[in-house]
């Protein structure tokens, strides 16, 4: 398998893991889009016993139960994928953020929207009452490694996603969290902020036999990818159905590299992104790594084919 990038001009989309909150700006997805949620949200409904198409709309529901979050973020992103498609924008390459990876895959083709919602019941049910994640920013990474020392945690908290240079996401017990970020805060964090999941992803922690995500990737079909998708944690290209499986079950518990994934990215040639969902978290991080690239969100990527087929109109007037 050819693991280095080809130097060409390309570009890549961007999918989101957990957390973002799609609630309020799901008003911005045109009609038909917002259709298709309303049906796959019916199919995951009767399935899950969630209903995803409420939880969108804002009306009052258990939603201290994370699955809502996940199942809205992957649902969204799945059709929003297919918008840009239909509208002729297809990347060169993926690259998921996370869970995000699970979206990536489902709109390449690799796996099923079905499956893909699968997987993140079997995540989903692995919860834990003692584990937490945080994003730490204003720190270089050998900084952040002598907070996390100094609070005497270094068993129990660990850098798991490395966003850039000055952005680490961490994950671990949540009372370790709660003190690095207490003594991250005393040594002048420019900001934190807790994430929603009871998780200790990305992390040795997560790495157990009762959380082996192989078990349930056999359960599922699984494919080669109809487009590469770039791994965040070794930055090698996947796309074969062996190679994607394996990137699954790693993906749970390996050191999450991403912004070492754009810039690997960009210096191949890819200077578009595209954030494929409805927020702009990936592209805030993204964007300090490369100043030469372009970064994309779904706001700026409508308003640009909205104009270009009010000219197109206006021409053939």
């Amino acid at each position: 398998m050819e693991r280095n990038l080809l130097k060409k001009t390309s570009m890549a989309m961007m999918f989101a893991g957990i957390g973002t909150d799609y609630r309020k700006a799901i008003q911005k997805l045109p009609g038909e889009e917002r259709e298709k949620i309303r049906q796959l949200s019916a199919l995951l409904k009767d399935r899950y016993e969630l209903d995803i198409d409420s939880y969108l709309d804002g009306n009052p529901l258990d939603t201290v139960n994370n699955f809502y979050n996940w199942l809205s973020i992957y649902t969204c992103d799945y059709v929003i994928y297919q918008w840009y498609a239909s509208q002729g924008v297809v990347p060169d390459y993926l690259i998921g953020y996370s869970m995000g990876l699970i979206t990536a895959l489902a709109c390449s083709h690799a796996i099923s929207f079905e499956d893909g919602a699968f997987l993140l019941y079997e995540i989903n049910q692995k919860e834990s009452k003692k584990e937490g994640m945080a994003t730490i920013i204003g720190f270089e990474k050998e900084a952040l490694f002598q907070i996390i020392k100094d609070s005497h945690c270094e068993d129990r908290v660990f850098i798991a996603c490395e966003n850039n240079p000055y952005c680490f996401g961490i994950s671990g017990y949540e009372s370790a969290i709660r003190s690095v970020c207490e003594m991250a805060a005393e040594r002048g964090a420019l900001n934190i902020y807790a994430i929603d999941s009871k998780f200790a992803f990305h992390t040795p922690l997560y790495h157990t036999k009762e959380r082996d995500l192989s078990v349930s990737v056999e359960k599922i079909k699984m494919v080669d990818s109809a487009i590469p998708v770039i791994s965040s944690i070794d930055q090698s290209i996947r796309w074969t159905a062996k190679d994607l499986s394996e990137e699954l079950i790693r993906n749970m518990y390996s050191t999450m590299k991403w912004g070492k994934s754009i810039s690997l990215l960009s210096q191949s040639g890819t200077k578009r992104f595209i954030e494929v969902g409805l927020g702009k978290g990936l592209t805030k991080i993204s964007r300090s790594m490369e100043d030469t690239c372009r970064f994309d969100t779904f706001d700026t990527v409508s308003k640009d084919i909205a104009s270009y087929a009010t000219v197109l109109v206006s021409v053939q007037a």
